[in-house]
């Protein structure tokens, strides 16, 4: 039998929460009783990320599964690798530094479900950025929906549900951030039943982000060229 669902989280130098976020989602998935599987990418790590989900891996097998990226490619790399591991009949994924909760990641999943969506995420009911990343993402936001009007309104926010039929039909490429934008755009393009449900956005407690300001320029500059292109990688697929 398929199983419900297949959730990659992809880990680079986590190694402080990679403990608590997979304890988190072991214990809320387990208490649902789906059939489910959580691929965890250590993604290119130089600290002790890969020795903390090797311990993981240990005692939850059967659930959990372990992907190794020996290189750093990019945020989108490592998801991407875990993406191509995952046999659910709905796969996503989400973040490993603990600002979403493994609750939040049901809530979408369940929405997904009883609406029988093509793709569905989670969208921030507030930020805890600084100042400054607040309005460059609320920039970045408006000018996605202007280019892709397809009503998703946090862009990189998560988690993000896939039906695994959509998926399949997406072939993503993005080595990085982008693999947020593309993996919208392309459910919206492919004419994607899609939907969003709000999640809190937790501090993050341990560790330090791997967001820089030059991310959001780089995103802008392959928002652009993939708007440029997207007619024709349309016309190819359908």
């Amino acid at each position: 039998m398929p199983l419900d669902f297949s959730l990659v989280i992809p880990f680079y130098n986590e190694e402080k929460n990679v403990r608590r976020v997979c304890g988190e989602l072991a214990g809320d998935f387990n208490a649902r009783g789906i059939s489910y599987e959580i691929i965890a990418v250590n993604n290119g790590s130089s600290d002790g990320t890969g020795a903390a989900l090797a311990e993981v891996i240990g005692l939850n097998r059967g659930t959990f599964r372990l992907v190794n990226v020996p290189v750093n490619r990019g945020y989108g790399w490592g998801v991407l690798q875990g993406l191509k591991e995952a046999a659910g009949t709905r796969v996503g994924y989400s973040v490993g530094d603990g600002q979403i909760s493994a609750a939040d990641v049901l809530k979408a999943f369940d929405k997904s479900l009883a609406e029988d969506l093509d793709f569905c995420q989670g969208t921030r009911t507030a930020r805890r950025d600084v100042l400054l990343r607040r309005i460059n993402t609320k920039i970045f936001n408006a000018l996605f929906r202007f280019l892709f009007p397809c009503g998703v309104t946090d862009v990189g926010s998560n988690p993000k549900i896939i039906k695994k039929s959509m998926y399949e039909k997406m072939s993503l490429t993005s080595r990085d951030w982008f693999i947020d934008c593309e993996v919208i755009s392309k459910s919206y393009l492919l004419g994607g039943k899609m939907g969003e449900v709000p999640v809190a956005s937790r501090k993050r407690e341990l560790g330090e982000s791997h967001i820089r300001v030059f991310s959001a320029l780089e995103m802008l500059k392959n928002l652009v060229i993939w708007r440029c292109g997207a007619f024709f990688w349309t016309r190819g697929r359908l």
